[in-house]
């Protein structure tokens, strides 16, 4: 597949935002809510095949297989439900208020991870392991079309300081068309950023990575890099995690953007594998 690469950087100043290189964007914000819940079992949420992490899958299009990452954690959603050993979902309201994050959004059948949105409710959920600084995340996923959601992978502190302890989108699918992917780094307390857009169709599978070290943050497609940044200022130094999560957009007012007259009944971000690298 061609894709077509676009850099942009942003340093907001108060309530002033200088862009450097290309234009100025406006920012859908991917948090994760405040205060998220671990699963209850018994509605979705148990232990995974005791075979599950046995062994190393291998994908030719991955940064692991390129670089020949070493794997220390993974989850291949090869069972009906969530591993409560590692993650928690979200249960209370969306990215900026908008919309609402709920467990029953989140199922796993037929080997993947489905985050499925309905109206204005969707959901996402948060890696939960030892605390990590610098290392390497890997995720197989795609996204349905669907006017006013948003699919995304990303690296969160653990402190919750957002935006002063960063917070790393290696995969950001926000068109309705997933003709399009933003990778964005935020950071300080005034939220600067500085991120790419590819073009592509990501409606299809593909592997997405981001590398994160001391003196450089790289994110990459298929093996390939897309995006990296050597700007200490915007590289994080703090624990963070992994999270996946599909958002509910809004508009100028807050309010979410799906409608039942310009969506599928349900849109979907799928996944088909998470995995954790060491440095």
């Amino acid at each position: 597949m061609a894709f077509l690469l676009v850099r942009r950087t942003l340093f907001n100043i108060r309530f002033a935002a200088v862009v450097v290189m290309m234009m100025m964007v406006m920012t859908i914000g991917c948090a994760p809510d405040d205060s998220v819940t671990a699963p209850p079992r018994g509605s979705g949420s148990c232990l995974p095949p005791s075979n599950q992490n046995a062994s190393t899958g291998v994908d030719e299009h991955s940064a692991a297989a390129k670089f020949s990452w070493h794997l220390t954690h993974r989850d291949e959603f090869a069972g009906t439900c969530i591993d409560a050993r590692h993650w928690v979902l979200y249960n209370g309201p969306g990215s900026g208020g908008v919309g609402l994050r709920r467990p029953s959004a989140i199922s796993v059948s037929g080997g993947e991870l489905r985050i499925t949105a309905r109206g204005a409710v969707s959901g996402g959920m948060a890696w939960v392991g030892p605390a990590t600084t610098y290392g390497r995340w890997e995720v197989r996923m795609r996204a349905d079309p669907g006017v006013g959601y948003s699919a995304v992978s990303l690296l969160w502190p653990d402190s919750d300081r957002w935006p002063a302890d960063g917070e790393v989108d290696f995969a950001e699918i926000t068109a309705a068309s997933r003709d399009r992917n933003n990778f964005t780094v935020h950071w300080g307390t005034d939220n600067s950023q500085d991120s790419a857009t590819l073009m592509g169709d990501f409606s299809q599978w593909h592997d997405y990575a981001v590398e994160w070290e001391p003196d450089h943050l790289t994110m990459f497609v298929d093996g390939v890099p897309v995006y990296n940044t050597t700007d200490s200022a915007a590289i994080p130094h703090a624990p963070m995690h992994l999270a996946l999560q599909q958002d509910v957009l809004g508009d100028d007012e807050g309010n979410p953007l799906p409608s039942v007259n310009s969506n599928p009944a349900e849109v979907t971000m799928h996944v088909d594998w998470a995995r954790m690298y060491g440095r």
